[in-house]
């Protein structure tokens, strides 16, 4: 406990001093001012940080550089997609009598010319150059069909689906998507070598803390959060192992650490250090 007297001494347990129940007596070896001991306290774990520390909180704070980069470009990225049209969009394969699609979502690029059965059924709308073959294969093996005529007609969907895949290209140069797709790529590749790195560290508790939160990263979805009705088990037992840690935690690690553990309500999207 400090005092407000300046400088304060500690005395040796041969030379203590009495004072009332509520003080303790001080050694005398080290002058200690009280305003500052949180401050001398946080100053020396910094200086007698061990090498793995110091490796480790250079480590982190590249990571975050980097995180905070690909949350910049996903932002980016969210933006220019949202001016993408319907048909250079995903969407259902089919569609049914009524025109609605329906059937899984496939990247294929939509085929206008394509209109809706008259019966029962459904039709592919957003057709790919393997069910062009797979199509022709089948006519031709099971039907008996010309084979010449069907594979004219396979070449002439083929084309036509590649120049829609060349007009789509086109359309996402135009809007900046696959340069922001290369940068996303080359950012999530940065992210992974730096976690690499600090994986190969251990023996500190600033190295502990690191591999825990980049463990919740990879393991806990990004809704999940660590307290409350629904919380996830896996940040949970995660926020109680770095409560432990804290007190001795520096940097930008323990500043991380210290935000998590203090709103276990939050989820991990909004965590300072989640890649989102």
């Amino acid at each position: 406990m400090c005092r407000t007297r300046s400088p304060c001494f500690f005395r040796p347990p041969s030379n203590r001093k009495l004072r009332d129940q509520e003080n303790e007596y001080i050694p005398t070896s080290v002058p200690v001012h009280s305003s500052r001991c949180c401050a001398s306290h946080c100053d020396a774990r910094c200086r007698f940080a061990s090498p793995a520390d110091t490796t480790a909180l250079r480590l982190w704070a590249e990571r975050q550089t980097t995180v905070e980069r690909l949350r910049g470009l996903t932002a980016a990225y969210e933006q220019a997609w949202a001016n993408v049209p319907h048909w250079a969009n995903s969407g259902p394969r089919y569609i049914d009598k009524t025109g609605a699609p329906c059937g899984n979502v496939v990247r294929w690029p939509l085929d206008p010319d394509v209109t809706a059965p008259s019966g029962d059924g459904w039709r592919i709308v957003r057709p790919s150059i393997s069910e062009c073959k797979e199509h022709f294969d089948f006519q031709v093996r099971v039907f008996g069909a010309d084979r010449e005529r069907c594979r004219a007609n396979m070449r002439r969907k083929i084309r036509a689906i590649v120049a829609r895949l060349r007009d789509r290209k086109r359309l996402f140069d135009q809007l900046g998507i696959t340069e922001l797709n290369r940068q996303i790529e080359a950012t999530t590749d940065a992210i992974i070598e730096t976690e690499a790195q600090l994986f190969e560290l251990s023996g500190s508790p600033n190295v502990s803390a690191a591999h825990l939160m980049m463990e919740v990263c990879q393991s806990c979805g990004l809704e999940d959060f660590a307290g409350g009705n629904g919380y996830s088990g896996g940040m949970a037992i995660a926020a109680m192992a770095l409560k432990t840690l804290l007190p001795s935690l520096s940097g930008l690690i323990g500043d991380h650490v210290a935000f998590f553990v203090g709103n276990p309500e939050l989820p991990l999207s909004t965590m300072p250090f989640a890649a989102t």
